[in-house]
This record gives structure tokens, C-alpha cells and sequence, in this order.
């Protein structure tokens, strides 16, 4: 800056103006008088602003009623402890609400029974359970600023007049729940339900009546939590879902949606028929109206055979107080959820109106559904004399014995359409079976070259006296000759002899019956593989690696998995470079392929698989679902760590559009069995830089030295999938 004359003026007068507030400028005025004092400020926030919680825990601790009107405390805190302070109703993005349901009783029947409830048509006549918002009130709510709060209904329960008519008495078990669902532009969100139960006329929670059937934990067996989050996430909890899922709420088309009928009729799904108009028996899906339009449930088909089996969910649990209920057959409304309202099982019956299930059939015992399953764990199969004759092919004996160690006869082994008496050989267990080696019509060791019937492949021979079955691995199907090429030093491999195969019982009980009655029920035995070294008789077969947890399997299948079940080895015939199939074409009529190895049919099958528009019912991005997981030399041992099946080579399409089998190393196919789909360039690239290989050579895939394990640890894996091994 260039300085005028007039610049240096002004500085030298503000100099001296300043030098003048120096001098004395007279006497100092008197002290004034003290102020008023002020007032006690509001006191300061203690903990977190709800706001900046990644969590949020609800705890309702009070409830108390004056002339019908309910106040209630409750507290939120992050998984800390720490209080959530600022729950706000005028905050767009809190939304907080409350619901109350009373407990009914009349007899054994015990069912929740909302109030609030708003009428769901325009006849008013179909139900749902109504809500208290604090957006509607947010005077109502009183925020104490260490994360516990007050709230005090708008409702007076002594005037109030419900839509569906439903009384509030006081003497009665009444649930506050709490339902709570944040979402934020940011796309951050914070979910959470709270209950609490108690008898408003006593004020008591001890010696109250309950409703505790089935826990949340138990529906968790085959779901994942993310996939139980109903309502958009608003749904956590079974004691939310019971109160509101109760006798008195439908669809706007009267469909009842109370939750044993809805849970019973979901789990149904294409098994459940009735009767239609005309008495001709019909599918009848359970469908419901919902905000898409009606949505009908034909697909679930889990717990598969028999899918009565009713302790899959109504386990013997001590702190169920209710978990017996079920047996009293007291709710008819969830016999209609299996049996419709016009069982298929009545024949030419028609029901009078008046009548309920349970005046003729409150005696049922639906345990009795899963005798012939019982039964058939106690039987066994006995493979003996195995021998390799001078034509290399294998020969062993095969007997069937009940409980009682008596030999069952041919006619009660079943044999129908696909279902055959299979015995499936099997070598290199501990290195997931053998390859499919063979080629051509007549020589290989494909699952068809590997498994024989006992009856009518013309591999067996049958001694009616002893009963029984003498197998050589030679058989005939269609007219293409099928033998097994066994390898040169079988005596020195783990060899493996797999039963598969059904016994039939009269009807749904324990006793065996011929298959040919009309009453005959088939239900697989579960019994021991023969293992051995043939070589060395007294040498142990290895287990195969713990990779699957096969009582998970049990857990959600019930069981019968989709076929050939006994137990969980489904790798014998589904080994890892069994061949391409086609999947079908996509929207544009373009045909696509895929494998049909263990790995694949697991992760992708209909049901497991979630990604990318598929089933949201069993979220199988949580590997734990299925995998194992064991207490092991150092900490935990997961079944699907990387790096543990090295020399392993999956058959996968060159691409989904290309009937072309390329192979891919162990840890690649764990990644492609999922991906392959959605792989780009870029990914291939990391994982052949990383050791990986997919591509034509088998030999090349199973020589692969991944390093895929160093980086992407079970805890990585699972993290970069949306969970936790917390």
C-alpha cells in the first residue's frame, strides 16, 4: 500500500487521541445496590443426544393409571449404559409409539386382545392394532435429560370407545409396548421395542397371565434377526408381534393375521389346501392384503417332512411358562392356519357354523406326526462282506434291522419315482470325495455310476430267507449299462458306503407296513455310513472337514432335506466337479448354466440365498447360520475359514451364459459360488494375484496356492457382510 499525506494524518490523530484516555477524568461514581438474584438454571444433559447413538436400548420401568389414563416411565441407553436424552416429537425423524393389548382368558384359550384399533375397510368391519405417536402429542411426552422419560396417554381408557369394540378392564394382563423406528436422510437408523407387562386394578407384574408359547430365539433357528425385522424394522420382538398380531386384527378382507393362524398358515405354504366351492380339493396358499396388494405365501417350504412336525418351533423351553399350550388344541384359529377353513381332510363334511375344531378334535396330538421318523433312527443298516471281484467292481452285503435288530423284508423298502433304495460309494471322505473322473456311457464315477437300488436296477440280488441284499456295482438304467471304475488302490483309499433309502410304516405311526398299503408313510433311516480301509481294516477313516454344522441343518429342514436324507451328506453325490446344468433363461430369454457342487447348491438354493433380490427368510450372508463353528487348537475353529481345503477343484460355467466347465480353486469357488453373476475383471484379477485360479485346468485349480486367508479372516469375512462374530 502506498501512503498519502492524508493517510499518515489520520494514524497520528488516532495516536493522539488514544494518549488522551490516559489523563484523569474526575471522581469515581458510588457502588450501585445488589441485583435480584436469578433464578436456578435448567439443568445441564446428562449422557448422549439419541441423535448421535449408533443404538438404542429400551427399558420400560413403570406404568401407573389415574381415572384411565396410563403414565409411563422408560429409559434409553446405547449398549454402554450410556442415557439417550432428546427424544423429540416435533423431531420429523423420532418416530416413537405405543401400543396396548389386554389378555384374555376363557378356559385354556388364552389370546391378546388390542386396543386402539382402527378399522382397516371401508365397512369397518376388519381390524388393526391402533397407536399413540408423540408426534401427535409431544406435550404428552417429558424428557429428563439423562435418558430416562415420562410418558402420559392422550387416551382415557375408561371413555374411550374402540373401533372394534374390545372393553378395557383393569383386572386384566395389560401390555405396553414400545415400537421405535429412526430413519434418517443420512440413511442411518435406529430401531427398537420395549414391553411391559402388568395388571393395572392390583398394579402387579408377579402371578400375572402370559402367553409364552415360542421365543424369538426359536424362529431364529432358520431366520436371521434382519430378516424377522417386519414392518419396514419396526418388528423386533415376539411380545410386539403377539400383541399385535392378535384374535381381533385381519387384512381388509377379514383374513385373520393373528400370529399362531399366520405363522401355522405361512409355513404351509404350497402344502396348504382345502376345499373350494365346488368341494374339489385345491391349493389354497395363505394370502394376505397387504400394502403391495395381496400377497399369497405358495412358496416356504420349510420345516420340509413333515412339515407338522410342530416342535420345530414349540420347544420343551422351562422359561416358556406356556410352552405346553400348544397341546391343549384350545386356539381353532391356528388349525385353520394349517387346515383352511374347509379342511381338505373332511372330505364331503361340511362344517355347521357354529362349530369349532377343537368340539371333535381337541384330543389330537400332533407329536404323533413325527412317529415314523422317530422310529426310523432307531433303525440300522449293516454293509458286510465288501470285496473287490477279479472284474474290479465292488460287492457287499446289505441288511435293514428295525430297533429290534430283526432284518425289515423287501416289501417295506420304499421305492417310488425318484425316491430308490440308494446304496452311494464314495472314496477320499476326507478330501470331499472323489473326482468325476470317468467319461462315456459306461465307465466313470459320476453319482450315477456311484449309487445302486436295491431294488430293481439290476445291481442287487435278494436272499428272501435271510433278507438280505447282495450289491455289485454294475447296474442298468434305460438301456445304458452304468459300472462304477473304481481306482487301483481303492484298498488304500478311504472307501465310504452310504445308505439312502425309506422304510414304510402305517400311517402316521411307529409300525412298519408293507409300501404297497394304501396307509404306507416312507420316512428315511438314519443310520451310520460304512467307512473303512480296505487294506487295513483296523486303520480309522478321517472325518470329512467340519465345514457344515449338520444339526443347524436338522434344525430348519425338521427331517427330511429335499431328498436322499440321511443326515447331512449331500457332498457324496453333489461332489465338487459334478457337471454344469442349466438354470433356466433370464428375462431375456437367453439361457443361462450352473454348478451343481455342494458349495453352490447351498449357498445359491431357494431359500438360502438372499443377495440381490433373492429370499430375505434365511440371511445367508451370516455364514454361521450353517457352517460350524469349534473350540479349537488356539480359539475358534469356523467352518468357513479360507485356506482349508487346498488341491480341491469346483466346476463352474466359463460364465452364466456359457455351457462351457471351467474350474475354479477352493477359496475362488466359495467366493464365485455366490458372485460369479456379479464378478468383474477386476475381481478375477485380485484373486489370481492372490494365488487363485479359475479356468479350463483342473490340474491348475487344484495346484493353486491361495492367499486369499491372510487378509479375509472369518471376522473380515463376515464384517464385509453386514455382520459380526461378536
Amino acid at each position: 500500500m502506498r501512503w498519502s499525506k492524508r493517510n499518515l494524518w489520520v494514524v497520528m490523530a488516532g495516536a493522539l487521541a488514544l494518549a488522551a484516555c490516559d489523563g484523569e477524568d474526575g471522581k469515581d461514581g458510588e457502588d450501585g445496590s445488589p441485583g435480584i438474584p436469578g433464578g436456578p438454571g435448567d439443568p445441564g444433559a446428562v449422557g448422549l443426544h439419541i441423535d448421535m447413538a449408533n443404538e438404542a436400548n429400551a427399558n420400560i420401568t413403570s406404568a401407573v393409571i389415574n381415572d384411565g389414563v396410563i403414565t409411563l416411565e422408560f429409559e434409553l441407553t446405547n449398549n454402554q449404559g450410556v442415557g439417550l436424552f432428546g427424544l423429540d416429537g416435533d423431531n420429523p425423524f423420532h418416530d416413537f409409539r405405543f401400543s396396548i393389548a389386554q389378555m384374555a382368558v376363557d378356559g385354556k384359550l388364552k389370546q391378546w386382545q388390542s386396543l386402539l384399533n382402527d378399522a382397516t375397510n371401508d365397512d369397518a368391519t376388519t381390524f388393526e392394532q391402533g397407536f399413540e405417536k408423540i408426534k401427535d402429542c409431544p406435550d404428552c411426552l417429558t424428557d429428563n435429560k439423562d435418558g430416562s422419560y415420562s410418558y402420559t396417554f392422550q387416551t382415557n381408557l375408561n371413555t374411550y370407545v374402540d373401533a372394534a369394540g374390545i372393553s378395557f378392564d383393569p383386572a386384566l394382563t395389560q401390555r405396553i409396548a414400545i415400537e421405535m423406528q429412526f430413519e434418517y436422510d443420512s440413511g442411518h437408523e435406529l430401531a427398537e421395542n420395549a414391553h411391559y407387562d402388568w395388571i393395572p386394578a392390583s398394579g402387579s407384574q408377579d402371578g400375572i397371565e402370559t402367553r409364552q408359547l415360542v421365543t424369538m430365539e426359536t424362529c431364529y433357528t432358520c431366520h436371521q434377526p434382519d430378516s424377522l425385522k417386519a414392518h419396514g424394522g419396526r418388528r423386533l420382538d415376539m411380545e410386539n408381534c403377539q400383541s399385535c398380531h392378535n384374535g381381533i386384527v385381519s387384512d381388509p378382507n377379514g383374513v385373520s393375521v393373528e400370529l399362531g393362524h399366520m405363522v401355522h398358515a405361512i409355513h404351509m405354504g404350497p402344502n396348504r389346501e382345502g376345499k373350494d366351492a365346488n368341494g374339489d380339493i385345491v391349493p389354497m396358499p395363505y394370502t394376505v392384503q397387504g400394502y403391495g396388494g395381496a400377497h399369497a405365501f405358495d412358496y416356504p417350504m420349510f420345516p420340509t417332512k413333515p412339515f407338522m412336525d410342530c416342535q420345530t418351533c414349540h420347544v420343551e423351553d422351562e422359561q416358556l411358562a406356556d410352552m405346553a399350550l400348544w397341546k391343549e388344541n384350545a386356539n381353532a384359529n391356528a388349525c385353520t392356519g394349517c387346515h383352511t377353513d374347509s379342511p381338505a381332510q373332511h372330505g364331503n363334511v361340511t362344517i355347521p357354523e357354529e362349530m369349532t375344531c377343537i368340539q371333535c378334535h381337541g384330543g389330537t396330538d400332533h407329536t404323533k406326526m413325527n412317529a415314523p421318523y422317530d422310529a426310523a433312527k432307531g433303525f440300522d443298516v449293516s454293509v458286510t462282506q465288501v470285496t473287490v471281484t477279479p472284474a474290479n467292481l465292488l460287492q457287499f452285503d446289505v441288511t435293514i434291522m428295525d430297533a429290534q435288530g430283526n432284518a425289515v423284508p423287501k416289501e417295506q423298502v420304499y421305492q417310488k419315482g425318484y425316491s430308490n433304495p440308494y446304496m452311494v460309494v464314495s472314496w477320499d471322505v476326507e478330501k470331499d470325495y472323489p473326482e468325476s473322473t470317468g467319461s462315456g456311457e459306461t465307465l466313470g464315477t459320476t453319482y450315477d455310476h456311484r449309487r445302486f437300488s436295491l431294488i430293481g436296477d439290476g445291481s442287487t440280488q435278494y436272499n428272501e430267507q435271510t433278507r438280505v441284499f447282495t450289491v455289485t456295482t454294475e447296474k442298468m438304467k434305460g438301456d445304458k449299462t452304468y459300472t462304477l471304475a473304481l481306482p487301483a488302490d481303492i484298498a488304500e483309499r478311504s472307501l465310504e458306503i452310504l445308505p439312502v433309502l425309506k422304510v414304510c410304516f402305517a400311517g402316521k405311526t411307529d409300525q412298519l407296513t408293507d409300501c404297497s398299503a394304501e396307509d404306507a408313510y416312507p420316512a428315511y433311516v438314519q443310520t451310520d455310513a460304512y467307512r473303512a480301509f480296505l487294506g487295513d481294516p483296523d486303520k480309522q477313516v478321517a472325518q470329512r472337514r467340519s465345514i457344515v454344522d449338520n444339526a443347524r441343518c436338522h434344525d430348519c429342514h425338521s427331517a427330511e432335506f429335499y431328498h436322499d436324507s440321511n443326515g447331512v451328506n449331500c457332498i457324496s453325490c453333489h461332489v465338487n466337479d459334478k457337471n454344469l446344468k442349466s438354470a433356466g433363461t433370464d428375462d431375456k430369454g437367453k439361457e443361462m448354466f450352473k454348478p451343481t457342487n455342494f458349495m453352490y447348491k447351498a449357498h445359491k438354493a431357494e431359500g438360502h440365498h438372499n443377495g440381490h433380490g433373492g429370499s430375505g427368510t434365511v440371511l445367508k450372508t451370516d455364514c454361521t447360520t450353517c457352517h460350524s463353528a469349534e473350540e479349537g487348537w488356539g480359539g475358534m475353529n469356523y467352518g468357513f475359514e479360507l485356506g482349508r481345503n487346498g488341491g480341491a477343484a469346483l466346476a463352474f460355467p466359463e460364465d452364466i451364459y456359457t455351457n462351457n466347465t471351467w474350474f475354479a480353486s477352493a477359496d475362488v469357488g466359495s467366493c464365485l459360488s455366490c458372485h460369479q453373476k456379479y464378478m468383474s475383471e477386476a475381481g478375477f484379477a485380485h484373486m489370481r494375484n492372490n494365488g487363485g485360479y479359475f479356468g479350463p485346468e483342473k490340474t491348475e485349480a487344484q495346484n493353486a496356492k491361495e492367499a486369499c486367508a491372510t487378509c479375509h479372516s472369518p471376522q473380515k469375512l463376515m464384517q464385509h457382510h453386514g455382520h459380526s462374530l461378536d
